[in-house]
């Protein structure tokens, strides 16, 4: 449901974007609702919201029976005008937001286009052959099958929130009928669904979005000559989509500080006021956080005198709540965007390390013995990032690694002996810092990641069962 609505947001930016920005003009048809539920994969009735919202904005006109008309009219200059005006406020960022797409999504686009069954690689091809198929409309179908293929929601809202920033941008001085590099790219990703090549159809597919890149690019770069600089707009990414989930990410943070050494077992929390002042909280969602903390066995309340740091089993039985599971299952499918990303990101990353950083990395690894796989990941992983240029990307992951955390006080209490198999990950990230061989330190991070993986799945088992 969550994503439902995330999509029926996307199918309203998308075509509003669109019809603004002139791709589709006064007198042109939207495809069918059941085109549409095709390209985005949502129900009938999500398209139907959507439109709603659009004819409601005076932008189309939708008659039972008939195909939804595009109604807005707008000159060239108007539509010229809107294009620069959206896409120069999202200067700084756009650039950024390619990147982090090519670290994050770029990954799962290749697993994804492995897993294209004959049926969906046909459905590809069709696209490909209608006659008023796009690079927007096809890059979007492709982008939405090979998501499909890999069946994770947390990456999928990572998408629908990058889309819904850039909007498969469509560039009006763009000609798909004479543009030699998309005819030609054109042509290879119907050939490679002709064959069922999957290696081809991602090849073909990553020349149109850098094809796409390159236009925007241009297009943003000449409008800055001419045309004053808005305000800036940056991306963020939206992981809870019904509501914000303070309390979630305060006991992250919290969670964070224990493994950083800010807290140590035994000690006093601040008051619930000097808490909400530190965090820019009220102090009722600090007694939540503290609630939700004290559930998870990392606090004990002692009436009259605060919160004390104190380990114990988590109350599993309070822990049931809908929005605790979801959290676990997005803690699930961060692990398995960090796999689909990690011997990309860990083997040209790693290679910036000075003498200097390496040796405080060894010291992390030396240190993490007495710690379990969590806990390991995420300092090593913030220790990796923090040497990366790109804000947005420190923060996307950075939300991965906050769903991690939250599964910090489930996995320390089932596993207070460490795995055979942890150490040796361990080890193994040690000797490949030690021979500068980032493909073992890639394959111990993995390894270390399976296994981390493997125990918060049993986790979302004990919590339904439990």
């Amino acid at each position: 449901m969550i994503l439902e609505r995330g999509k029926y947001n996307l199918i309203y930016e998308y075509y509003k974007c669109h019809i603004l920005f002139g791709h589709l003009r006064k007198g042109d048809f939207l495809p069918t609702i059941e085109q549409i539920g095709s390209t985005f994969q949502v129900a009938p009735q999500t398209v139907r919201n959507a439109l709603k919202k659009l004819q409601q904005d005076h932008l189309i006109d939708v008659s039972p029976g008939r195909h939804t008309l595009v109604v807005h009219e707008t000159t060239p200059e108007e539509t010229l005008q809107v294009t620069q005006q959206y896409y120069l406020a999202r200067k700084e960022a756009i650039g950024t937001v390619y990147q982090v797409s090519a670290l994050l999504l770029t990954p799962v686009f290749r697993v994804g286009a492995q897993k294209l069954t004959v049926h969906e690689l046909q459905e590809i091809l069709r696209i490909c052959r209608q006659k008023d198929a796009g690079i927007v409309s096809i890059s979007m179908f492709c982008c939405n099958r090979m998501l499909d293929t890999v069946q994770n929601q947390l990456i999928k809202s990572l998408f629908t929130d990058m889309v819904s920033f850039f909007q498969f941008p469509y560039i009006s001085s763009f000609d798909e009928g004479t543009n030699q590099e998309y005819q030609e790219y054109h042509r290879d990703l119907i050939a490679s669904c002709e064959a069922f090549d999957r290696d081809g159809v991602f090849q073909a597919f990553m020349r149109l979005q850098a094809l796409t890149q390159k236009f925007l690019q241009g297009f943003i770069d000449d409008s800055s000559q001419t045309v004053a600089i808005p305000n800036q707009i940056s991306f963020h990414w939206q992981t809870y989509r019904e509501r914000p989930q303070h309390c979630h990410t305060l006991a992250a943070k919290i969670i964070y500080d224990l493994i950083k050494g800010r807290y140590t077992e035994g000690e006093m929390l601040p008051s619930y006021e000097n808490l909400a002042l530190e965090l820019s909280v009220s102090v009722n969602t600090v007694r939540r956080t503290i609630g939700l903390l004290r559930d998870m066995g990392l606090i004990h309340s002692i009436n009259g005198v605060g919160n004390q740091i104190q380990f114990s089993a988590p109350n599993w039985e309070k822990l049931r709540r809908p929005s605790i599971q979801r959290n676990i299952l997005m803690a699930k499918e961060s692990i398995e965007l960090l796999l689909y990303t990690a011997e990309e990101i860990v083997c040209k990353e790693l290679r910036k390390l000075s003498e200097k950083q390496t040796h405080e990395l060894k010291n992390i690894l030396a240190d993490s013995e007495g710690l379990c796989g969590v806990e390991t990941i995420v300092l090593v992983t913030e220790y990796i990032l923090i040497l990366h240029p790109f804000t947005s990307f420190f923060e996307t992951y950075g939300k991965l690694l906050e769903f991690l955390l939250f599964t910090y006080p489930f996995l320390s209490d089932q596993y207070q002996i460490k795995s055979s198999r942890q150490s040796v990950s361990i080890e193994k990230l040690a000797r490949a810092l030690d021979e500068k061989n980032t493909v073992l330190f890639a394959q111990g991070y993995i390894e270390l990641l399976c296994d981390v993986g493997e125990k918060i799945k049993h986790t979302a088992y004990l919590l339904q069962n439990k």
